[in-house]
């Protein structure tokens, strides 16, 4: 087990650390599947789920490359930790012959997606479609490559399942607990993603225990019915979300 080394120099007590563990283990790739455009393009979208619990950054090339080339296809390099479904959206053309693998190659592991991405067994269902394509302009997107889309900001179902409702309830003065997150492409590459929430109406005060965090805490001075928004953004697009709620 690893200890803090205490060592007294000079009547100084210096307290040396352990290095901070590296990250060790892998980032898996996933096919979320494939959408049936209505001008006959298709929509490719990609995942991943980072093993580590810190984020990790692995830059275009021989370790984060797309085949067949280009190999850099504006690809997240950036991979926050945890699972990301939906993480590059990518418009191809109606010739699209179905053959595009993702590969990432860190901690002694190589990941590839699937060989056949227009496999029937992968057109996404009308929930994940409007996932894959949220705030994406199929007819004037780039094609072949990752579109930098809208951070999405939700409301999270602490137990998992499907996302919970934008409609709360609270008690006047008394703190409601809002789990919120905003999750993002990781595109423009290098940029930073800001959440700020404010009240939109309502007849009372509103505070936020942090105005700068998805997950939040709301107090309301007055009995009503309250709009508040949380807005999100990535330096270049920017998306709300508005959530009503009812305090009593």
């Amino acid at each position: 087990m690893l200890k803090s080394v205490l060592l007294a120099l000079g009547g100084l007590l210096v307290v040396s650390r352990p290095a901070a563990a590296q990250p060790t283990q892998p980032i898996y790739l996933q096919y979320d599947g494939f959408v049936r455009n209505a001008n006959g393009t298709f929509t490719l979208s990609f995942g991943y789920y980072n093993m580590n619990n810190v984020d990790v950054t692995v830059s275009p090339g021989d370790a984060n490359s797309f085949a067949p080339a280009p190999n850099d296809r504006n690809q997240p390099v950036t991979f926050i930790k945890g699972r990301h479904r939906f993480a590059c959206s990518m418009v191809v053309d109606n010739t699209f012959d179905g053959k595009l693998q993702w590969t990432v190659k860190f901690a002694g592991r190589t990941e590839t997606t699937t060989a056949k991405a227009l496999n029937p067994l992968y057109e996404l269902e009308l929930g994940s479609q409007k996932k894959a394509i949220a705030g994406l302009d199929v007819d004037n997107a780039p094609k072949n490559v990752c579109v930098n889309r809208p951070p999405t900001p939700e409301i999270v179902n602490p137990f998992g399942g499907p996302d919970a409702s934008t409609k709360l309830a609270a008690k006047v003065d008394q703190d409601l607990a809002i789990n919120a997150r905003v999750e993002d492409d990781g595109l423009p590459r290098g940029s930073k993603i800001t959440a700020t929430w404010t009240k939109v109406s309502g007849p009372g005060a509103v505070t936020f225990s942090d105005p700068a965090s998805a997950a939040t805490r709301a107090k309301f001075s007055a009995p009503g019915a309250y709009e508040i928004d949380l807005t999100a953004s990535d330096g270049d697009k920017t998306s709300t979300l508005r959530v009503t709620v009812t305090v009593s």
